[in-house]
């Protein structure tokens, strides 16, 4: 008896674990803020997880400024997002969440590496990574830059809702990041 209500409980809390992950993605496309960026793709393969595109965005390199962080790798950070005509730009790096400004919106990152020479450090949001079907990322490698829809949550978390190309001759929406 003890067994089978241990086992029902291991069985019930994996579940609930899986829901909450789906839950925060959930959350953050249905209230989060929608911002544009301009994306150019790297790598498309990797043997584990299939075929995806790499996104690189302006949005990654971060000048350091005045900010001086020590050891910075793997440090989280919040990046201050404004939109410059079409496309939203970093104006700002903080340690802890920023106050924001109407026109402003912050993401959370993650510095993984600092650039001695041109004073930047890298930045990594968790939206760098975009499964395609199997059979197109060969293709997207040779595509020159995408525009890439992304909600980003009141947390600062983002998620990718859509990428096109800039000819806009394509859309390809997430099936399942």
């Amino acid at each position: 008896m003890k067994r089978s209500y241990k086992t029902g409980l291991i069985i019930i809390l994996q579940m609930l674990f899986l829901f909450a992950l789906i839950g925060v993605r959930y959350f953050t496309l249905s209230t989060g803020t929608s911002i544009l960026l301009e994306a150019a793709p790297e790598d498309p393969w990797d043997v584990f997880r299939g075929e995806y595109v790499r996104l690189e965005y302006d949005v990654n390199w971060i000048g350091s400024g005045d900010l001086h962080l020590g050891e910075p790798q793997n440090r989280d950070v919040y990046v201050l997002l404004e939109k410059e005509e079409k496309y939203w730009h970093a104006v700002g790096l903080y340690v802890d969440k920023p106050d924001l400004k109407d026109s402003q919106v912050f993401i959370k990152g993650r510095i993984n590496y600092f650039d001695e020479a041109k004073r930047q450090y890298r930045v990594f949001y968790g939206i760098e990574s975009y499964y395609v079907p199997e059979g197109t990322g060969r293709a997207l490698q040779n595509t020159a830059a995408f525009e890439v829809l992304v909600r980003v949550d009141r947390f600062g978390s983002g998620v990718i809702e859509k990428v096109s190309f800039l000819s806009g001759e394509k859309v390809l929406k997430p099936e399942s990041q």
